[in-house]
């Protein structure tokens, strides 16, 4: 299964290490989620993301293969604050279904931090979710 990855765990190592499988990690490609923007989640002092739908955005994020094993581990770590959706991105220049956590309660806080994985590492301390 594809997972669509917006947050800390765009990080190959920390997903590696959240999924019990390092080789996770290594299944890592850019992809883009259209129609939806990323956002601040609502109510928290943290620096939480979400994606919320949102027409004419595009969230910059990667895709994952995750492993039946590998799943119930990122569903912990996500939290119940999050659920799990089933949508359309663009992976490899095609539409994919793919999996994505999607946090229950969002702000339109749009996250205005740049997405370019050069900043993954620097974020992961900062963020936490998908």
């Amino acid at each position: 299964m594809l997972i669509f990855l917006y947050g800390s765990l765009r990080d190959p190592v920390l997903l590696g290490q959240i999924a019990g499988d390092p080789r996770i990690g290594q299944t890592i490609r850019p992809a883009r989620l259209a129609g939806w923007t990323r956002v601040h989640i609502g109510a928290w002092n943290a620096r939480y993301a979400s994606v919320t739908r949102s027409p004419h955005h595009v969230v910059e994020g990667f895709v994952a293969r995750i492993t039946a094993q590998a799943r119930p581990r990122l569903i912990a770590y996500e939290g119940s604050s999050y659920e799990f959706r089933r949508v359309r991105a663009d992976v490899d220049g095609r539409q994919r279904m793919v999996g994505i956590w999607v946090a229950r309660s969002v702000t339109r806080r749009t996250w205005t931090e740049p997405t370019d994985p050069a900043r993954v590492r620097m974020e992961r301390s900062a963020t936490r979710h998908a």
